[in-house]
């Protein structure tokens, strides 16, 4: 895993979240209303999708698909202090995360 991977969140339209990585070159704006939402980049697939659901005030679960497939699932969820965020990385089919990444607020 490259340690400079960067995620950028800012809120998007009021009740969603726009998630960004400059060194993936990837962006996602999503709302948390089981909507499917385009992701753009470069690196980014045609085709890809993503929607959301909030799981509770500090974590939230975004379906990836692609063509309409779920492809994975990645859960965020923000540390109580406010400084820390996980991403759990699970692929279609598995029942555990395959990749989780902690990323510390800047």
């Amino acid at each position: 895993v490259d340690p400079s991977i960067d995620l950028e969140i800012q809120p998007y339209e009021g009740d969603g979240l726009s998630l960004s990585s400059r060194a993936l070159q990837t962006a996602r704006n999503i709302k948390f209303d089981g909507k499917d939402y385009a992701g753009a980049g470069p690196n980014v697939p045609p085709g890809s999708t993503s929607s959301g659901h909030r799981v509770n005030q500090r974590s939230l679960e975004i379906t990836n698909k692609f063509r309409g497939k779920i492809t994975s699932t990645q859960q965020l969820e923000v540390s109580k202090d406010s400084k820390t965020l996980t991403l759990s990385i699970r692929q279609a089919g598995e029942s555990k995360p395959r990749t989780v990444l902690v990323f510390d607020r800047e």
